[in-house]
């Protein structure tokens, strides 16, 4: 009895093992079966290639990035992207080969294929270098050597080539796998969008967007199609979801300008009259960049929170009028001077200028935290709007001013001796009442400005009427900041109390700074100093 009950918990065992084993090898295939290696067929010509470079042992990763690419699974291979032709400008001939061949394919060679691609691409701002027209401040300010692996690494994408094409379509399609995954990840749009002066993926990443992306991203199908009709398939977007990708409404496009209502990075903010007769004019293209939000916010909110980004744009404006205002004062007064050599300006005071300071703060203010206002503003990076951004844009102001002070300028000095707060706003301002996160009754007890101009709204009414009636804000946008004006005491939480509340959190505080009192404060150590005065 007691053999036969071993040999069935034997048999059990061994039950359980060999199921084991099973679901293991099971899971192996599945594994091999999600990790798919397409079949390609390898023409003669592209042999010749493979072998060559294999051999020799020349940039065979790339060998292998293509082979997982959808250009080797459809019989696309090296000579059809590198074919050229004796005299062209990147004509080469292999070594120990009589294949002619190009060094650098360029958007017209990807054109054969990705016309309409290429197409949109070439009416877009990336594709509008601007900074070869008036490029100052790496031209004078720095070195060429300098700009080699700095500005033109990233503005390489905008490159004009020799065959009259423009654009680097590789600065955003990794070379050779063209790996449309690669091509959206936020990173990829942050090995240029970074940094002091337009830092779009640290704002992405702080926002909530880029939050759930980090948390979540690693296991999402980034390869997905992006056709009009199609839902966008993942929890929240990533760059090119917003400026590129399609949804139930909106096509797919490689023209980065199509949804952008702002030229936000210039030295003033203007509504974008960019390609009006292909794209429309700005509303047309808030319109589409909307339809991309609606997928996933409420409408009320979306316009909510553009019109709040579009007053930000139009302060800064403001702000810059007064930068603008200075620097020509102190400018026709000799207080600052232009560099010039032959007679021929090289900077001018109110856009580049490096040599004094009232230049060298303007040229910050719009260069680098005018831009991280503006664009905090647009893609919900509150950091960047506010210390980022308005802070500093605030500082580069009195640096001036005190600056102008200092060297005998009337005006600056009675600005510096003035102790009123309404000095720091020596500019017209754009509000409006609340914000989109919601009602917060005892947000307003802390601004100057409201608690000691009874006329405030009446002013800031008049200034926002005003950009309405010059088309910087939609009729629709006018009718939203009407409704938050005449409804203020609700979006501002005037008419609501929560003073019990309030009270609980004011004694918690009190307290606190109380006990701060007793252990820091008026607490003395005992010891003698090691330094007398």
């Amino acid at each position: 009895m007691d053999t036969i009950k071993a040999q069935q918990w034997l048999i059990g065992i061994f039950s359980v093992l060999l199921i084991v084993v099973l679901i293991i090898i099971a899971g192996m295939e599945m594994k091999k079966s999600r990790e798919y290696k397409p079949e390609i067929e390898i023409d003669k010509m592209t042999a010749k290639c493979i072998t060559c470079h294999e051999k020799k042992g020349i940039a065979v990763k790339q060998i292998d990035a293509w082979k997982e690419s959808r250009h080797a699974v459809m019989g696309i291979g090296c000579y059809e992207c590198h074919e050229a032709k004796e005299g062209e400008f990147d004509a080469m001939r292999c070594p120990e080969s009589d294949i002619i061949v190009g060094r650098h394919p360029t958007p017209k060679d990807c054109s054969r294929c990705h016309k309409k691609e290429v197409q949109e691409f070439s009416e877009s701002k990336h594709a509008h270098q601007f900074w070869l027209f008036k490029n100052a401040d790496r031209a004078v300010f720095e070195f060429p050597l300098a700009t080699k692996h700095g500005c033109e690494q990233c503005h390489q994408i905008g490159n004009l080539w020799p065959d009259g094409s423009v654009g680097e379509c590789d600065a955003c399609h990794a070379k050779h796998s063209f790996s449309i995954a690669v091509a959206r990840q936020p990173e990829t749009c942050g090995e240029c969008h970074l940094g002091p002066d337009h830092p779009h993926i640290e704002i992405y990443l702080e926002s909530k967007h880029g939050n759930i992306f980090k948390a979540k991203g690693k296991d999402w199908d980034m390869s997905y199609s992006s056709k009009e009709g199609n839902p966008i398939p993942i929890e929240v977007p990533v760059c090119t979801t917003c400026h590129m990708d399609g949804n139930e409404t909106q096509p797919m496009t490689h023209n980065v300008s199509a949804r952008l209502a702002w030229e936000s990075q210039m030295t003033w903010s203007f509504r974008t009259v960019w390609n009006e007769d292909i794209l429309g004019d700005w509303q047309v293209k808030r319109d589409r960049m909307t339809a991309i939000c609606n997928s996933c916010h409420a409408p009320d909110f979306v316009d909510t929170y553009f019109l709040t980004a579009d007053l930000v744009n139009l302060q800064y404006n403001e702000i810059r009028r007064e930068f603008v205002r200075w620097t020509k004062k102190l400018t026709k007064s000799g207080l600052i001077s232009r560099l010039k050599a032959d007679g021929k300006f090289y900077s001018n005071p109110v856009l580049n200028g490096w040599d004094e300071v009232p230049e060298h703060e303007m040229y910050y203010a719009w260069h680098h935290e005018g831009r991280r206002f503006r664009h905090g503003a647009e893609m919900m990076g509150a950091d960047y709007t506010q210390w980022h951004g308005i802070w500093e844009i605030q500082e580069d102001m009195i640096e001036l001013i005190t600056w102008a002070a200092e060297h005998g300028d009337a005006e600056a000095k009675k600005w510096v001796n003035s102790d009123h707060p309404s000095k720091f706003i020596p500019y017209a301002l754009y509000d409006i009442p609340g914000n989109v996160w919601g009602i917060n009754v005892k947000a307003n007890t802390t601004p100057f400005v409201y608690n000691n101009y009874p006329d405030y709204w009446d002013r800031v009414y008049k200034n926002v009427e005003a950009a309405y009636k010059q088309g910087l804000l939609s009729e629709k946008q006018w009718n939203l900041w009407l409704k938050r004006y005449k409804n203020k005491d609700h979006y501002m939480g005037l008419k609501y109390s929560a003073d019990s509340t309030w009270n609980y959190y004011k004694q918690r505080n009190e307290y606190d700074l109380k006990k701060m009192k007793e252990q820091v404060i008026d607490f003395t150590l005992p010891g003698k100093p090691f330094y007398k005065k």
